[in-house]
């Protein structure tokens, strides 16, 4: 029953040896890159592990014996979809299992602008001490409105953290909860004008597809409040990049905190410091990935057994 896995990522030895910790026996796990195990060739995969690895047409083309392509995060925008389709390789995702870690980075990215923590923490290591300078220009969340865009898992959970902090949350979505879900998370469904209208803070957790690219440019950004915040760690492609660092260089809104975007979009490297970013690790704790990595080598077991895997779209 043995299986060949290939992860595509380079991994450090960290990762590396985590997943081969729990790798069974019945799967032989390669890395095209490796750090620490043992190196693997795409012509021999049954299983291509995903991570920030582009799964083009090409990559999957040179895997001849691939039976299924297993992200470790939830988005597809890295896999050459139709291709998979087109060869009938089913792909899995990791649904869920990164909610706590991106909801707990998004509250983290509020309250670290709403404190000034970076500005200060860089201005303490010089031994300056500036216990007074930000102390009419910092807040609370408790009592603000909260605008969160997409009220999936991940949605739901930024909500949860929220109803805890004593802030009034409004949510957007094109689907709406269920009455029940809405009435137990302390949340009501709002447009997204009036969600944009009326936040203090609007925290993007909604999916990239061709109806979402953009939502969020000049024009909607004219409608936030000067004194509102914006999250994003979801996709970078929601937020049209020169419009945000427009306004925020303007002060049009008064800060920002992205944790999704290009390193070649304006928003890697500019300096602003209304501006938090941070290279796409909300995903990233160690937690999250042995929950992920324990859905790869689950479904690896199952295609050397001839069975479903879990989690397919």
């Amino acid at each position: 029953m043995s299986v060949t896995a290939l992860y595509l990522d380079t991994l450090n030895e960290h990762m590396e040896k985590m997943i081969l910790d729990m790798c069974p026996e019945e799967v032989d796990l390669r890395f095209l890159n490796p750090t620490i195990g043992q190196k693997g060739e795409l012509k021999d995969a049954d299983v291509l592990i995903v991570t920030t690895y582009y799964a083009t047409k090409d990559v999957i083309a040179a895997a001849p014996n691939v039976k299924l392509i297993q992200r470790t995060g939830v988005g597809l925008d890295m896999v050459d979809v139709a291709y998979a389709k087109e060869r009938n390789i089913p792909i899995s995702i990791c649904k869920g299992f990164n909610s706590t870690s991106v909801a707990e980075l998004a509250i983290l990215d509020m309250l670290a602008l709403y404190r000034h923590i970076i500005d200060l923490d860089n201005k303490g290591k010089k031994k300056e001490w500036h216990t007074l300078t930000y102390r009419h220009d910092s807040y609370e969340i408790v009592g603000k409105t909260v605008g969160v865009v997409g009220g999936g898992t991940i949605g739901k959970e930024v909500i949860r953290r929220l109803k805890a902090f004593g802030a009034e949350i409004i949510y957007y979505d094109v689907y709406p909860m269920a009455e029940e879900d809405e009435k137990q998370l302390g949340c009501r469904r709002a447009s997204l004008d009036e969600l944009l209208e009326s936040s203090d803070i609007i925290t993007l957790h909604a999916p990239l597809l061709d109806s979402t690219r953009g939502m969020i440019g000049k024009e909607q950004i004219a409608k936030m409040k000067r004194s509102a915040i914006l999250v994003n760690t979801a996709r970078g492609a929601l937020v049209d990049p020169d419009a945000l660092i427009e306004a925020l260089k303007e002060k049009r809104i008064w800060g920002a905190a992205f944790d999704v975007f290009e390193p070649t979009e304006p928003l890697f490297g500019v300096d602003l410091p209304n501006l938090i970013v941070t290279p796409h690790v909300g995903a990233a704790t160690y937690d999250n990935y042995y929950r992920g990595y324990e859905l790869c080598m689950e479904n690896a077991l199952r295609i050397g057994r001839g069975e479903e895997p879990l989690y397919t779209i």
